[in-house]
């Protein structure tokens, strides 16, 4: 959840002309000498920015025509076209969607707008493995917002070895109510603290968890139970509980929501004390 590895891009030039050219016939454009050099310095000042809109990315230098046969060449990204493999490289190792952590990738979501940045539409580290649901809801979130109304880039943002995504769970009239958040903490900066608190509503990851969280607890009701079941009780379910956040960071990180929840149940007191038996599982708005 929110950090991807880097994609190699060594293959960056040749994944371009292959988008240029139908699986027959001539390319669409015959990119010249000079018109490679603009997108290997389109592409290297993409990375330079670390994936931030900037001066130079829109690609004037590139000509329009070209810009839009980009555009139109991710098509061939698509499943069985003549780009596929670049899909299935960027897709390879990535079992859940970076931006929920919990739904299957369906989809390539590009960082920069393909709208906007036509000449970015197929370089792979402007596309972002996701779900569809995550995919439609972040929809075109760069333009002339508020800087921090945009998404973190996956592969690039700078985000601390700290827990910045936790829960907060609580007993109400005997059911557990989960809220998630994201705070801050001592090394995540102003700016991306505000840019994980846009991208987490606007994805609406209470909601949307509810069904995870409930999932989750179901399959940890054996271990609950037999912890409960000793002289400590309420003391065993908890260290239970924090042993299976241990896990989880080692499997999935710090910031996932599975980390964040046992971490949050863990401390709440009345869970670990019999409160797991009710079977009443409920989110904050």
């Amino acid at each position: 959840m929110w950090r991807l590895p880097l994609p190699d891009n060594s293959s960056a030039i040749d994944e371009l002309v292959i988008a240029l050219t139908p699986t027959r016939g001539a390319p669409v454009v015959e990119l010249t000498e000079d018109e490679r050099a603009a997108f290997l310095a389109l592409y290297q000042l993409y990375d330079a920015l670390r994936g931030e809109p900037g001066a130079g990315l829109e690609a004037s230098d590139i000509s329009g025509v070209t810009a839009q046969a980009v555009y139109d060449g991710y098509d061939a990204t698509q499943i069985g076209s003549r780009l596929a493999h670049l899909r299935t490289r960027l897709q390879a190792g990535i079992l859940r969607c970076p931006f929920c952590g919990f739904a299957p990738i369906t989809s390539l979501d590009h960082h920069l707008p393909r709208s906007t940045y036509r000449a970015l539409a197929v370089y792979a580290r402007n596309l972002i493995p996701a779900c569809s649901t995550c995919n439609q809801k972040k929809g075109a979130t760069v333009g002339g917002q508020d800087e921090h109304q945009r998404f973190i880039n996956a592969y690039f943002a700078d985000l601390p070895a700290e827990r910045f995504f936790v829960a907060r769970c609580v007993m109400v009239d005997g059911a557990l109510v989960t809220q998630f958040e994201v705070v801050q903490t001592p090394a995540l900066s102003e700016h991306v603290f505000r840019r994980l608190t846009y991208q987490f509503q606007r994805l609406e990851l209470n909601t949307r968890l509810k069904g995870e969280v409930t999932d989750f607890l179901v399959s940890l009701e054996t271990g609950l139970e037999s912890a409960y079941e000793t002289p400590e009780a309420a003391l065993a379910v908890s260290h239970f509980l924090a042993r299976s956040a241990a896990s989880q960071e080692r499997a999935n990180g710090l910031n996932h929501w599975k980390t964040a929840l046992l971490h949050g149940l863990a401390g709440c007191i009345e869970f670990c004390d019999g409160g797991f038996r009710l079977g009443q599982i409920s989110l904050g708005a």
